[in-house]
């Protein structure tokens, strides 16, 4: 049963989780993936409710993008062009506490900043970019990405700055539907 849960997406958390709790992994290999959850999870979420104390519409509405943007990117690239450390037999599991906390939280602040800050747009998504890329930029050195068939920092870049856009226009969606504020 668990094989089939094992490739359903939905059910991602609660194989991770089981994994995690049954000891099935060696015990360095636990201690690498809870730096995964700690940083990737944990930590963005402090800020995440912190920013969902202030506006709470904007976490609700803006990290589900954030999470769905996340998900397909890593899953297709977890497949062709990098690898998040520690690796399981499903690749992508490895991304999972970015997934669900880094990038649905850092997409959440992209757009406060966007209707709080009135901040240039472009500008904007350059330091969402080049924040994000640096962050990934660590996770390389210290190993925690692995890159191949080609891929590279500045390839990371462009797929940042595309997915900010993705989620820039999701918010231009929300605001013509006068669900957002501009």
């Amino acid at each position: 049963m668990l094989d089939k849960l094992h490739n359903t997406s939905p059910y991602y958390f609660l194989t991770f989780w089981t994994i995690l709790l049954k000891g099935n992994l060696r015990e360095r290999r636990r201690e690498k993936i809870l730096v995964n959850i700690i940083m990737g999870f944990i930590v963005p979420w402090i800020f995440g409710f912190i920013l969902y104390k202030k506006e709470p519409i904007i976490v609700l509405l803006i990290a589900p993008i954030g999470m769905t943007v996340a998900f397909i990117l890593n899953d297709w690239g977890s497949n062709y062009f990098w690898q998040f450390k520690p690796t399981f037999r499903d690749l992508s599991l490895s991304a999972l506490p970015l997934n669900i906390g880094f990038y649905p939280v850092l997409s959440s602040f992209l757009i406060y900043f966007k209707i709080k800050k009135k901040t240039n747009t472009i500008i904007l998504l350059l330091c969402f970019t080049l924040f994000t890329t640096g962050f990934e930029g660590i996770g390389l050195v210290l190993g925690k990405v692995e890159y191949f068939n080609g891929w590279n920092i500045l390839r990371t870049f462009v797929s940042y700055l595309i997915a900010y856009f993705i989620i820039y226009g999701y918010y231009r969606s929300l605001v013509r539907h006068h669900i957002l504020k501009n």
